[in-house]
C-alpha cells in the first residue's frame, strides 16, 4: 500500500561471519607473504656478506718464544694412578692480528698448541693456553713470560729428553655470517725436554 515504509532484509549471521573470515585470511596471506619474502632478502644479504669475506686469508706472523722449560714426573690422578711426564714451559708471545678482523669478524679464538711423537703415538697434540680477542679489544699481542694456562701432562715417560716439540699459535675466526674457519699462525716454535727430571716445587 502506499505511503507505507519497506524495510531491507538485514544480513545474516551467516553472511557476516563470511565476511569476517574472508577478512582474515586475506591478512594472513599478505602477512605470510611479506614474511616469506623477509627472509629471502636476508638470506641473500647473509649469503653476500660471507661471500665478500670467504676468501680472504686470515693468516699473519706469530713470534713464539720458549723461555723457560721443565720437566717433572708427577702421579697423574686422571689416570691409572701411574707416574707420568708434566712439563712446565714459559712462554714470549707477539702476533699483530689487526689484518684478521673485518666487518664480518665477531671474535678470535687463540690456543697454544704442542704438537710431539713419542713412541707409542706418532702425534701427540695438547692445548697449553687460549685467549678470547673480542672486536674492539687490543689486537696487537706482545705477552712476556706467560706460564702454560693448562697441564702439560704425557701419558707416559714421553716427554723426557724429546727434542722435537713444536708449539704453534692456531685461531678459529667467529664471523657474523659464514662458516667458523681454523686457521694457523705462520711461525712456531721448537723446544728439547731435558734428560732430568727436575725435583724442586718452584715453577
Amino acid at each position: 500500500p502506499e505511503g507505507r515504509a519497506v524495510r531491507a532484509p538485514s544480513p545474516s549471521p551467516g553472511c557476516v561471519a563470511v565476511g569476517q573470515l574472508s577478512i582474515m585470511n586475506t591478512a594472513l596471506s599478505r602477512a605470510n607473504s611479506l614474511f616469506a619474502f623477509s627472509l629471502s632478502v636476508m638470506a641473500v644479504l647473509t649469503l653476500g656478506c660471507f661471500l665478500t669475506t670467504a676468501f680472504k686469508d686470515r693468516t699473519v706472523p706469530v713470534n713464539i718464544q720458549l723461555s723457560k722449560v721443565m720437566l717433572k714426573n708427577v702421579e697423574d690422578f686422571t689416570g691409572p694412578r701411574e707416574r707420568s711426564d708434566l712439563g712446565l714451559i714459559t712462554f714470549d708471545l707477539s702476533a699483530d692480528l689487526k689484518p684478521i678482523f673485518d666487518w664480518n669478524v665477531k671474535q678470535l679464538f687463540l690456543y697454544l698448541s704442542a704438537e710431539y711423537k713419542t713412541k707409542n703415538n706418532a702425534l701427540n697434540q695438547v692445548v697449553l693456553w687460549d685467549k678470547i680477542v673480542l672486536r674492539g679489544d687490543k689486537t696487537k699481542l706482545d705477552l712476556k713470560d706467560v706460564k702454560s694456562k693448562y697441564f702439560f701432562f704425557d701419558d707416559g715417560n714421553g716427554l723426557k729428553g724429546n727434542e722435537n716439540i713444536t708449539l704453534t699459535l692456531s685461531w678459529n675466526v667467529v664471523p657474523n655470517a659464514g662458516i667458523l674457519p681454523l686457521v694457523t699462525g705462520s711461525g712456531h716454535s721448537s723446544a728439547a725436554f731435558p734428560d732430568s727430571y727436575e725435583m724442586t716445587k718452584n715453577y
